[in-house]
């Protein structure tokens, strides 16, 4: 009975903690957004949509140099966490790879939006060869974190829709509604000694139904965008942002990501 309720505590203890860092994040936030100048930079679109497109941002010659450098889908491991992508980690220490690793644009709008503690957390090269819906979590729209986590792709290939792009709804970065999720997440999500999912609870806590988002989308007067794009089209999103990736009809789909966080943040 006694080791009971010491559970109940230790429970409460942790959910209370929780719950006053998810606050705090909120109110932060709040204080960014309602501070940030507003213009077209990526940092200012990311704090009013949680999403920023940059249309062939790379040139034909950059793409083709980097998309020679990336390695081979047999170099390249299946993805831990159900996706059945095959990605290559650490793909920031390939050198050519460092215009979009390195990219000045990028690293700025990172440290504006989640300030000088910014860290990369993972570089990756991502090849998605299986078509159809695979029942992944990421064919659901989903939010990654409670945390502070921004990411950035960059389409190797010309991406339409039949490519599985990537597809994000403006405006459910931030808000009340998602504090529900964000509770339900710091509760459940874990991830592994290596930083990536490892267990059905951790994969699908962030995702809703179909009308939950839909529901949702007519609350907040809002709707799914799609990317689709040239090769050399950089993507910055809010991953607390909800998103996903359409299914992939006709492969492969190559692209370049980093995923940034604050340092000693990641969830």
């Amino acid at each position: 009975m006694r080791s009971g309720r010491l559970s109940l505590r230790t429970s409460l203890s942790h959910r209370i903690r929780h719950e006053r860092q998810i606050r705090s994040l909120h109110r932060e936030y709040a204080q960014l957004r309602s501070s940030a100048a507003t213009t077209d930079s990526p940092a200012s679109i990311l704090f009013r949509d949680g999403l920023a497109v940059l249309p062939e941002f790379f040139d034909a010659a950059q793409v083709d140099r980097m998309r020679a450098a990336v390695p081979s889908v047999e170099e390249c491991r299946l993805s831990p966490e159900g996706t059945l992508t095959r990605f290559y980690s650490d793909a920031a220490t390939i050198p050519e790879l460092s215009p979009f690793f390195a990219c000045d644009l990028v690293t700025d709008t990172m440290r504006t939006v989640l300030g000088p503690r910014v860290a990369m957390h993972r570089s990756t090269v991502q090849y998605r060869i299986v078509e159809g819906h695979t029942g992944a979590f990421e064919h659901f729209f989903h939010i990654d974190s409670w945390r502070p986590r921004y990411k950035a792709f960059l389409y190797l290939c010309d991406v339409t829709e039949a490519n599985g792009p990537f597809t994000y709804i403006p405006g459910t970065h931030f808000g009340t509604w998602r504090r529900r999720y964000d509770r339900d997440i710091a509760r459940v999500f874990q991830a592994g000694v290596d930083g990536y999912i490892h267990d059905e609870a951790s994969a699908y806590v962030g995702c809703l139904w179909p009308h939950e988002e839909a529901a949702l989308c007519a609350r907040l007067h809002t709707e799914p965008r799609t990317v689709t794009g040239k090769a050399g089209t950089l993507i910055l999103f809010d991953a607390r942002g909800l998103h996903r990736i359409r299914p992939l009809v006709h492969a492969p789909r190559i692209i370049l990501s980093s995923y940034w966080i604050r340092e000693g943040q990641h969830t």
